[in-house]
């Protein structure tokens, strides 16, 4: 233990970042040959499966009711998130998605403003500017073929809701992100109130219900679920190693530095993604989303500044 507690958290905060960056070009890989749903249901029973590894340091004693509602609550919206977030990356570049990962900072910012009191300063201002800008140029260039102007093109509503066209997979991405930002919310909250191994312990069980029951709602054939995670073979138990991992590291940054340092840092992440995953899929355009993805960075740190 004494050398974990040696180890700076800029190292925990790069390790995070990196880690989520190769989980979601796994995930990409993955959902190429899987349904977003089904996938979703096996890494969260995977993911849940590992969490249990840590109950033997779980403060069951902390977890009043309280507590654990708001803990539903954060696992509800993270779960519609993950979804939503899950079916975007299936069918659209990843060079395209993981920039756009930061609109979850910018959300849970203004959220944080809404319900928690926060003020935001000059700076933030100018972060929520360069990150509105840049995801202007993103789409731009992604959606050239259809529209020439990329927000004002959403004002056509009916492409929003016809299926199987960027703008609708941008929108549930969109719709992933601010649910993502609001689940950030009650997290703050339930952490100020429990520590992280209780809280990933208890969530990593929520997100496994809930989702169970949205393939029930939406599929109906939960006999499908051990077929499925068959068929996903050992990379759906990496990913969800990965994703344990990766919250744990992030957690132990952020309890040893202040989250406008640690924040930056764990976004890096979007460019291990962009660019080797960009590279690995041969997506077109990598250059321009590189480059935009750094400028999204550039926002998120006047944001957390």
């Amino acid at each position: 233990m004494s050398f974990f507690a040696e180890i700076p958290w800029f190292v925990y905060a790069l390790v995070s970042a990196g880690l989520v960056g190769f989980k979601t070009i796994l995930q990409k890989a993955e959902l190429k040959k899987e349904h977003s749903l089904d996938y979703v249901v096996a890494w969260s029973l995977v993911a849940m499966l590992i969490a249990l590894f840590l109950w033997p340091w779980v403060n069951f004693a902390s977890l009043d009711l309280v507590t654990l509602e708001y803990i539903y609550i954060a696992s509800f919206l993270g779960s519609i998130a993950i979804w939503f977030g899950a079916k975007a990356l299936r069918h659209l570049d990843i060079s395209f998605v993981s920039p756009q990962a930061v609109i979850g900072t910018l959300f849970a910012l203004l959220f944080a403003y809404l319900f928690l009191g926060e003020v935001l300063t000059i700076n933030q201002w100018l972060g929520v500017i360069v990150l509105i800008i840049s995801g202007t140029f993103l789409l731009r260039g992604s959606m050239r073929g259809a529209h020439f102007f990329a927000f004002p093109a959403v004002l056509r509503i009916g492409d929003l809701f016809k299926k199987k066209t960027v703008l609708f997979y941008e929108l549930l991405l969109i719709l992933a992100m601010l649910f993502m930002g609001l689940s950030t919310i009650f997290d703050k909250i339930v952490l100020e109130r429990i520590d992280i191994t209780t809280f990933i312990f208890v969530l990593g069980i929520f997100l496994f219900i809930n989702h169970l029951v949205i393939y029930t709602m939406v599929v109906g054939n939960v006999s499908k679920i051990p077929a499925n995670v068959d068929k996903l073979g050992w990379v759906i138990v990496f990913i969800a190693l990965l994703t344990v991992l990766s919250r744990l590291t992030y957690s132990r940054a952020l309890s040893m530095a202040e989250v406008s340092l640690v924040i930056p840092l764990k976004e890096t992440s979007i460019l291990v993604s962009t660019i080797i995953g960009g590279s690995l899929f041969r997506e077109k355009n990598l250059i321009q989303r590189a480059i935009i993805a750094l400028l999204m960075l550039g926002g998120v740190w006047l944001l957390v500044t």
